[in-house]
């Protein structure tokens, strides 16, 4: 499928768009379609997606209905039946895509998975110095920020939406609205450092990515904040983007949460250190090995932290002891956190293993059981250059 892209920059931003909405009958039927809409998308939602591409092209009554918000979401709710691992590899430049079907409740004798390759992003051609975060969206997009330029991409349909920001050497977070299903992107500015590379937050400002005249709006956060220069850890969970950010009025380590729909923040202490952000049963959560962000062979638990409620800012600890035969399936190895499923399993994966098969780490937690899954299809070569997301979900939206 070809890339298509728009590109968007500075405050007034414009994108042009055809109407192609088809006259449809009172019965529910479109005049040039056989069958009523509702039993046309229905059918439709079982291919795949490029099969779904390739429909769009065969008229403009076929191309209007799969474009319609409602078949998107139908699309999205069987996607969500049928996770998938999602796998970013850099290299040289460019970014690859790859997708693998997500192992639910792997045993010693599950097979493989195998990834297939979806698309290329050149990504030297917004962030030349190779510097960039890059985060998933729980439906099926994939963010990435750098100091000036911001990228929006479908791995599904192989589409890009790259974006300048109002400002440069600013830092751009993406969150997603499940009620008005939108995109948005928070860009936070400074010019001044506090410490050798966190920038004190200035100004924030607010892009709704899909509408008609997409600009750049000022909010107010209501506090001084400072964030880390490099990469700010993120985490959107039912229309609320959490990262974390240095309150410069204590000098303390703060989870900011911001709603996506109202554009509010408010603020959460925090009680430890914070590194690895998962979804725990619609709750933010974030793992530990003890105070440390890696599990070793010698490691005999894995601490999860919940955050239950927000306006009274309380946390709990849950704590999981690694089965005994943890230390002969992992081996001599430093193992990083990747996420934790809708199943409950904490994924792990080993760092700094170059000429070694590709392979992540499941241990389920109520079960109490690890498991090796190998990941076959991908020419890696350096595994800490891999970006890996779980739950992807595709998406035929096109950008």
């Amino acid at each position: 499928m070809k890339t298509r892209r728009r590109n968007l920059s500075g405050n007034d931003l414009t994108t042009t768009r055809r109407n192609t909405r088809s006259k449809t009958l009172e019965n529910g039927r479109d005049n040039s379609l056989p069958f009523p809409v509702d039993l046309f998308m229905e059918i439709f939602s079982r291919l795949p997606v490029k099969s779904i591409a390739t429909c769009r092209c065969v008229s403009k009554t076929w191309s209007s209905v799969l474009r319609r918000q409602d078949f998107t979401e139908l699309f999205l709710s069987r996607s969500r039946t049928l996770p998938k691992l999602l796998l970013a590899y850099q290299k040289d430049g460019d970014l690859f895509f790859f997708s693998a079907p997500q192992p639910q409740n792997p045993d010693e004798n599950s097979s493989p998975v195998v990834a297939t390759y979806r698309m290329k992003l050149s990504f030297d051609a917004y962030f030349r110095n190779g510097a960039f975060g890059i985060n998933g969206l729980d439906h099926g997009l994939v963010g990435l920020s750098g100091r000036t330029h911001s990228v929006i991409c479908n791995p599904s349909t192989g589409q890009s939406l790259p974006f300048t920001r109002a400002k440069t050497r600013s830092m751009s977070l993406f969150g997603y609205d499940p009620i008005d299903k939108q995109v948005k992107v928070l860009s936070m500015w400074g010019a001044k450092f506090s410490g050798l590379l966190n920038v004190v937050a200035e100004e924030y400002q607010v892009l709704t990515l899909g509408t008609e005249n997409p600009s750049w709006r000022t909010i107010d956060c209501g506090c001084i904040l400072s964030y880390y220069s490099q990469h700010v850890r993120q985490k959107c969970i039912n229309g609320v983007l959490h990262y974390l950010s240095t309150d410069m009025s204590t000098e303390t380590t703060v989870l900011v949460c911001f709603d996506v729909r109202s554009e509010k923040f408010s603020f959460v202490k925090v009680k430890t250190v914070i590194l690895t952000m998962v979804n725990y049963n619609g709750k933010l959560g974030f793992l530990l090995s003890g105070e440390s962000g890696y599990v070793y062979e010698r490691s005999t638990s894995v601490n999860l932290w919940v955050l239950e409620d927000t306006d009274k800012q309380e946390w709990s600890e849950r704590t999981f002891v690694l089965p005994a035969l943890w230390e002969d399936i992992v081996g001599s190895v430093r193992l990083g956190f990747v996420g934790m499923t809708r199943t409950n399993e904490i994924v792990m994966r080993p760092l700094g293993l170059p000429g070694r098969p590709f392979h992540l780490i499941y241990f389920n937690i109520e079960r109490n059981t690890v498991v090796r899954v190998s990941i076959r299809g991908m020419d890696v070569s350096e595994y800490d250059h891999v970006h890996i997301f779980l739950d992807h979900v595709e998406n035929v939206k096109l950008l």
